[in-house]
C-alpha cells in the first residue's frame, strides 16, 4: 500500500516543479545590453536594435525584459506592439488606359486629333505623338513607351500596378515620369522590376513602388520600357499611399545558408521574432534566380510557402540593378527554405539573407538603481508588458516622443544552454517546453490511473474458500 502512494506523490510533485514558473533574471535571457538612460528621468525611451530581435524566442516579444542594477524587472509598455499577420489591402484606383505614343514618319506632323508630347532620349529633344482617345495612328511607328492620363488623380499614390503582357522568365525595367505640360518631364523613382516566371509557384510582379509617396493631380505619367522587346501596356491602376508614413525597417544578416539539395537552401534563424521581410542578394554579376520562400518552427512539420521573389544583380550603367527585399506578413519563423522555381543550382548564386523586422519601441519606469539593461532571448519567460495606457496615462500634458531616449550599448550575448533531458532525446532536436510539460502530465495521469486500478484489486475481498 505505502509503495504505490509513493509512486504518486512522487509523479505529482514532478508534474508540480514542470508547471511552476521560474523567477526571471537577467542571465537567464541570451541578449542583453545596458541602457544609458538620463539622470533623473522617471519615464524613458527604448529602441530596439535588430540584433535584439535576432535573439527573441517568442512571436509577441514575451521574452522582453528591462532590469534595473540590482536585476529587478522594471515596469514596461509597447510603443509600438508587433502584429502578425497579413497587412490590410490597400486601397485602388479606378484602372486608367494605357494611350500608347508614335514617332511622326519623316517628321511630319500626324492627321489632325493628335497631341504632340516632347521627350528626351539618346538623340535629345524629340517631338512624339499621341491621341488622347487612345486611338491609332496609322502609318506611325509605335514606340516602346505609353502616356497615362492621372490629371483627375487627387490622392497620393504609393504605387501603380501595371496591365499589360510580359515576356516569359524576363525582369522587365519600366522607367517612370511625370508631366503638367508634356514637354518637361520629373522622373519619378521606383523599386523592383516587373517579372513573369514560368512554372508551378514561380514568381511574379507587376507592382511598382514608388520611392516616395507622389501626387499626380493635373499631370501625366508616362512608361517607358526601350529596348526590352515583348513588353505591351494596356492600363495602369493606382495604390494609395499610406495614411501615416510607415516606419523604416530594421534589418540583420542571417546565418549562412546551407544546401538542401541542388535546387534549394535551408537557414536555421534560431529566433521566433515576425518577420516584416527578407532581403536575399547575390553578388554575381549579371545573374537571376527566380526563388521561392517557405518557413517552418518545428522541425517536424511541414515547409509553408509564404511568398515568391526573383533575386538578380543586373549591369546598369556605373551601378548595378538589385532586387528588393520581399515583403512578409509577420511571419514567425525559425527555419527558412529557398526554393529555386526553375531547378537551377542556388548554390552557385552565393546568396546573402538578411532579416527584417518592425521597428519596436518601448517605454520604461526607472525605478530603482541604474545602470538598466536591456534583455530578450527566453522561450519561457512569461508576459512582462504593460499596457501602454497604463504608462501615457501619467505624461498629463506630455507626449511620448518628449520623453528621454536611452542609449542602447554593447551587448552580452551567452549561447542558450538546453535542458539536461534535451542530450537524452534522439538526434539532437528535442520538443519545446510545452510538449514536454503536457508529456509529464499526461504520464502523471496514467501513474496516476495505474495506481488507483491497483489499490482496487488490493481492496477487492478474495474468493470464499470451499469447505
Amino acid at each position: 500500500m505505502k509503495r504505490p502512494r509513493l509512486v504518486a506523490l512522487g509523479v505529482l510533485l514532478a508534474c508540480a516543479g514542470a508547471a511552476c514558473a521560474e523567477s526571471v533574471r537577467p542571465g537567464d535571457f541570451t541578449w542583453r545590453a545596458p541602457l544609458q538612460a538620463p539622470a533623473g528621468a522617471a519615464l524613458v525611451r527604448a529602441e530596439l536594435p535588430a540584433q535584439a530581435l535576432l535573439h527573441g524566442q517568442t512571436d509577441d516579444l514575451r521574452d522582453l525584459r528591462v532590469f534595473n542594477a540590482a536585476g529587478e524587472a522594471v515596469p514596461f509598455a509597447l510603443l509600438a506592439p508587433p502584429a502578425p499577420g497579413a497587412a490590410s489591402p490597400r486601397a485602388r484606383t479606378a484602372t486608367a488606359a494605357a494611350l500608347p505614343l508614335y514617332a511622326a514618319v519623316d517628321q511630319a506632323r500626324p492627321a489632325q486629333g493628335s497631341t504632340e508630347v516632347r521627350i528626351a532620349d539618346g538623340a535629345g529633344r524629340r517631338s512624339v505623338w499621341v491621341r488622347m482617345d487612345g486611338s491609332d495612328l496609322p502609318g506611325a511607328p509605335r514606340l516602346d513607351s505609353v502616356l497615362i492620363d492621372t490629371r483627375a488623380q487627387q490622392q497620393a499614390l504609393g504605387a501603380i500596378e501595371i496591365h499589360g503582357t510580359l515576356p516569359a522568365n524576363a525582369p522587365v525595367q519600366l522607367r517612370v515620369a511625370s508631366s503638367a505640360d508634356l514637354a518637361q518631364w520629373t522622373t519619378l523613382p521606383v523599386r523592383g522590376r516587373l517579372y513573369r516566371f514560368e512554372g508551378d509557384g514561380a514568381p511574379s510582379n507587376m507592382t511598382l513602388e514608388f520611392e516616395r509617396p507622389v501626387v499626380l493631380e493635373g499631370r501625366f505619367l508616362r512608361l517607358d520600357w526601350s529596348g526590352q522587346a515583348g513588353v505591351a501596356v494596356t492600363g495602369a491602376t493606382g495604390l494609395l499611399a499610406h495614411a501615416a508614413a510607415t516606419p523604416a525597417r530594421v534589418g540583420a544578416p542571417l546565418p549562412a545558408a546551407r544546401a538542401a539539395g541542388a535546387g534549394a537552401l535551408e537557414i536555421a534563424t534560431a529566433f521566433a521574432t515576425p518577420l516584416a521581410g527578407l532581403a536575399l542578394e547575390t553578388p554575381v554579376a549579371n545573374s537571376l534566380w527566380p526563388v521561392r520562400v517557405l518557413v517552418r518552427n518545428e522541425a517536424s512539420l511541414p515547409w509553408r510557402q509564404v511568398g515568391n521573389t526573383v533575386v538578380y544583380r543586373l549591369a546598369n550603367g556605373g551601378a548595378d540593378a538589385t532586387n528588393p527585399a520581399l515583403a512578409l506578413p509577420g511571419v514567425s519563423a525559425r527555419w527558412l527554405r529557398l526554393e529555386s522555381t526553375n531547378g537551377a543550382d542556388l548554390a552557385q548564386a552565393r546568396l546573402q539573407a538578411s532579416a527584417e523586422f518592425h521597428p519596436v519601441r518601448l517605454v520604461f519606469v526607472a525605478s530603482g538603481r541604474g545602470p538598466f539593461e536591456l534583455a530578450t532571448g527566453r522561450a519561457a519567460a512569461p508576459a512582462a508588458a504593460l499596457p501602454l495606457a497604463t504608462i501615457t496615462g501619467t505624461l498629463g500634458t506630455r507626449k511620448l516622443d518628449e520623453l528621454p531616449l536611452a542609449a542602447v550599448g554593447t551587448p552580452v550575448i551567452q549561447v542558450a544552454r538546453p535542458a539536461a533531458w534535451a542530450a537524452l532525446w534522439p538526434g539532437g532536436d528535442p520538443p519545446g517546453q510545452a510538449t514536454v510539460l503536457w508529456t509529464v502530465l499526461v504520464a502523471g495521469v496514467l501513474v496516476l490511473a495505474a495506481v488507483a486500478w491497483s489499490l482496487l484489486r488490493q481492496m477487492k475481498p478474495p474468493p470464499e474458500r470451499s469447505p
